[in-house]
């Protein structure tokens, strides 16, 4: 009975309390020791700020057979199928002694395709053979093709190998067939929405040509609505026609709140408060109210949105209506601004883009702090008819990280319909965003022109810059022009460029530098002004409703100006 309990004993020391021993890689000569530590799990990897670099695991002795094995099937997988592997344990260490023998090596590649395929084949004549980089560009293929809408396409894939002679020969025979088109849509609506809503968010009718993106696109849109709990679009597939059917939930928790704070220097803290009711009295309408208060600028809005209302046969589709009531007051550098605004928007999703186009109503009184400065005071109504378009094609709405925005929006003072001024307003935006290496490189530039036919344009209504969005150096909308009367007055031209970059440098923490520049000028499509510079930092934290940012900017040409910047969401 003690001999029995010893040797338990002892089993048991030998298997879990043995000490732990290092692995080590000899005679591997085509495949290096740290690939080999990398592909076997083996490494230790580091933080970003520890220089050390990385460190191998050590291991239990009854783990050491089991890695003999992956390191036998790893070599057979890179086309060494003689390899032989010894095992050789010391006290501390576990040397594989690794016999890899001679590879396969690719004789001859036959392609017979109507699909071009040749940048999804990993192989030119001479290399090694791989077997799951040959497996891989089988399935590069089928996304390629699915991607482009062949969706009932003939693939066959073949590596020949032989052993004796240590080659092969791989075959790729691609017969993409028809392309795919959208066949029959079936919309299975709550109650409560009309089948209408759900058919303007697609981004496909029957007939036309199938790619797997539009079906995302819809998702997205549906998405937007925020009137479902759930969205599930089946595809079924006939011959060359992809039928869709479109399941959807009525949304069950409507009515959401929440409360933020923000900070800008000369700006101060700002608070806000919004309430929302999603799918208020059926039909995917939304009812929301805004509050925002801070220092230099507060307001209440109340908007009401109706998605798919009118039907516009020149837009081919259903039309938006959505309505905002503003009461608002804003002090600028050298006056104030009180603000009765209605905003009548048509908006339209079609296909790629955005329209938006209506008549804004708008109230104003500019009280001036002084008389130095050349400023339009007193009340002003307002009558101006707009349009915007927009192109979006971000990865995301809210933390992009590759992609393109181009907006354009124009509005013109109509004195026919009882406005104050006459006058026109063309601003054009663009914003491109790549990601290479964790590094993201955004860029977005402004450009502003305003005509005045009547030469009593509201100061609100010319150009200002500064702010989260604009030169960081300055708070919101401190950042004016010059003219002889005094600096900080509105513009009429406006360049406003910014270029950041921002690198991941601990889990969700983002730290960014950027470059800032603004040209203003109260001259009409004057673009001899110096522009202002500014640079910074700052610091990004990801969360599910977009990044938390932080930024302090400079002036260029003097470090004293500058403004701190905290906001959540993208910039760019």
């Amino acid at each position: 009975m003690l001999r029995r309990c010893a040797f338990l004993c002892l089993l048991f020391f030998t298997l879990v309390a043995a000490p732990l021993k290092r692995v080590e890689f000899e005679g591997n000569k085509e495949l290096k020791s740290d690939f080999l530590y990398s592909s076997l799990n083996l490494f230790i990897k580091k933080a970003w700020y520890d220089f050390g670099g990385n460190e191998t695991l050590k291991v239990k002795n009854k783990a050491i057979e089991s890695i003999k094995n992956s390191l036998i099937n790893l070599y057979k997988n890179e086309g060494f199928f003689d390899v032989a592997v010894d095992v050789n344990r010391t006290q501390d260490r576990v040397i594989f002694h690794i016999f890899e023998g001679k590879p396969v090596i690719v004789k001859s590649i036959k392609v017979d395709s109507d699909f071009d395929i040749k940048k999804f084949i990993p192989f030119k004549v001479g290399d090694r053979f791989v077997a799951s980089k040959f497996i891989s560009s089988r399935e590069e293929i089928k996304k390629a093709l699915y991607k482009e809408g062949y969706c009932n396409y003939d693939l066959k894939t073949k590596a020949y190998v032989s052993k004796r002679s240590y080659s092969a020969d791989l075959l790729y025979r691609v017969k993409k067939n028809l392309q795919c088109k959208f066949g029959k849509i079936t919309v299975n609506n709550p109650k409560d929405i009309p089948k209408r809503v759900i058919l303007s968010r697609l981004f496909y009718e029957e007939g036309d040509p199938y790619l797997p993106q539009k079906i995302e696109l819809t998702y997205k849109n549906l998405i937007a609505l925020e009137a479902f709990d759930e969205i599930d679009i089946k595809q079924n597939s006939f011959g060359d026609k992809i039928n869709t059917e479109i399941d959807t939930s009525d949304i069950k928790d409507k009515i959401s709140s929440n409360v933020g704070i923000g900070y800008e220097t000369k700006y101060g803290v700002k608070s806000v408060f919004h309430w929302e009711e999603r799918n208020f009295r059926g039909g995917a309408r939304k009812l929301s109210f805004d509050i925002k208060y801070s220092k230099n600028e507060s307001f209440i809005k109340n908007s009401f949105f109706n998605p798919a209302l009118f039907y516009f046969p020149f837009l081919n589709g259903y039309v938006d209506l959505k309505n905002d009531f503003v009461y608002s007051k804003t002090i600028y550098s050298d006056f104030k601004e009180r603000k009765l605004a209605n905003n009548l928007h048509f908006q339209k999703m079609y296909k790629r883009y955005f329209l938006d186009f209506g008549i804004d109503f708008q109230d104003i009184k500019i009280t001036k702090d002084s008389d130095i400065c050349s400023i339009n005071d007193g009340y002003f109504f307002m009558v101006s008819p707009y349009i915007r378009a927009i192109l979006d094609e971000r990865d995301s709405k809210i933390d992009p990280k590759n992609g393109i925005y181009l907006s354009g929006y124009f509005e013109s003072g109509a004195t026919y319909l009882g406005s104050s001024s006459s006058y026109s307003k063309l601003l054009v935006e663009g914003r491109v965003i790549k990601t290479v290496n964790d590094f993201t490189i955004a860029l977005r530039s402004k450009l502003g022109l305003i005509d005045e036919f009547s030469k009593d344009l509201p100061e609100s209504k010319l150009f200002f810059a500064g702010g989260s969005f604009s030169n960081r150096a300055y708070g919101y909308n401190k950042l004016g022009a010059s003219d002889a009367s005094c600096d900080g007055v509105g513009g009429k031209t406006l360049i406003d460029n910014s270029l950041e970059i921002d690198h991941p440098i601990y889990k969700k923490l983002s730290f960014a530098i950027f470059w800032d520049s603004t040209m203003l000028s109260v001259k009409e499509r004057y673009f001899g002004e110096d522009f202002v510079n500014a640079y910074g930092f700052g610091f990004r934290y990801k969360t599910i409703i977009g990044p938390i940012k932080f930024d302090i900017g400079f002036n260029s040409k003097d470090s004293s100006i500058y403004a701190l910047h905290f906001q959540i969401g993208q910039s760019f």
